[in-house]
């Protein structure tokens, strides 16, 4: 086990010498937390979707006429199945439905807590309007159901989407380029004669990838604190947990194109392919609500976002393993079909072609 750990060591030493690795693991996601915090932190989450179900009467068209004139709101009318089931997609912020009878009426008000960077709960300001409108002594009423408490900044929103951002550059890009460098160098290759077990090594080399992978979060998360108050709400081993299950998906694709990549400059060109898309499909920079239908069916091929929700998820909302299993089964299958494709095609000399 002593030369176990002491491969592990010489992984991190090695990690930490190399510059642009740095860069792109830390110093790259850091600037964008330090940058749209700049650009957010003073505005909540504070524009959101109202919907509007029930019958039509006096009532509804009233309260309907005074969101739509003001700029808080974005309404949305429907039927009251269509517009809970938006409200379960993040797609609403709020939904009213409103009863048959205006007279002595009870509106349901259905509130979410969800819906990205421009979302706030809403609950509040719905009520103020809606008692504007019906007045105090009208006999109507407003009944809160599913409320969330939550009160979110963008930054909040934000830092869960780069922190799996990082991990997916460290894994992918990171394991790629650096595997076949050693392949290159013919490293792999001196390893394999000595005692040492090749095995052990690409452990050690997962383990060292891990520990920078946690370092590296633990200060992209201390940055977010210090500069911007980012808040963490859920269970701190449910979140070390899905970086984890994140970063090892990560590492498994960067093996995966390590095992197809010739040379370096090929690898680094597959990982941007396969990174670069999913940085801004997946989540990590605005909500998937607000993407086209079209863009959907490939966004839920995109591993990123199952790593993104499954930090945002426990992270901003403070929910339990419950809302994120399935994103870790995903990930967690991720892994297994790029691990197994790794061993399959991966070559331990650059001249075993």
């Amino acid at each position: 086990m002593q030369s176990f750990w002491a491969m592990v060591l010489a992984n991190l030493k090695m990690t930490v010498r190399n510059k642009q690795a740095i860069f792109w693991n830390l110093a790259f996601p850091a600037i964008f937390i330090l940058m749209f915090g700049a650009v957010f932190s003073n505005s909540g989450l504070s524009a959101f979707d109202v919907g509007i179900a029930g019958a039509d009467s006096e009532l509804r068209a009233a309260v309907t006429q005074a969101m739509e004139q003001s700029d808080a709101f974005t309404v949305h009318q429907g039927t009251t199945d269509e517009e809970l089931d938006a409200l379960k997609n993040d797609d609403r912020s709020v939904v009213l439905v409103f009863p048959t009878d205006d007279a002595n009426a009870q509106i349901e008000m259905y509130a979410s807590d969800a819906g990205g960077p421009n979302a706030q709960i809403a609950t509040g300001t719905v009520r103020s309007v809606v008692m504007e409108v019906v007045g105090a002594s009208t006999g109507v009423t407003l009944a809160q159901k599913q409320i969330s408490t939550l009160n979110a900044s963008y930054i909040d929103w934000f830092v869960p989407g780069i922190l799996a951002m990082s991990l997916m550059n460290s894994g992918i890009i990171g394991i790629s380029t650096s595997f076949v460098s050693y392949r290159e160098k013919g490293i792999l290759r001196r390893i394999k004669v000595t005692p040492f077990a090749l095995w052990k090594f690409i452990l050690a080399r997962i383990v060292a990838a891990l520990v920078v992978a946690l370092a590296t979060s633990g200060i992209l998360i201390g940055i977010g604190w210090l500069a911007w108050g980012l808040t963490i709400r859920g269970n701190p081993v449910l979140i070390t947990a899905a970086l984890i299950i994140g970063a090892i998906a990560f590492l498994a694709i960067g093996y995966a194109v390590a095992a197809i990549s010739r040379n370096t400059e090929t690898a680094a060109s597959y990982a941007n392919l396969i990174t670069f898309p999913m940085m801004f499909l997946s989540g990590v920079f605005f909500p998937l609500g607000a993407m086209p239908d079209w863009l959907q069916p490939l966004i839920r091929l995109m591993p990123l976002k199952y790593a993104v929700d499954a930090l945002r998820e426990p992270m901003l909302y403070g929910r339990g393993i419950a809302s994120i299993w399935q994103d870790l089964f995903i990930l967690l299958a991720v892994f297994a079909v790029c691990l197994a494709f790794a061993v399959r095609f991966f070559k331990w000399d650059a001249t075993a072609r």
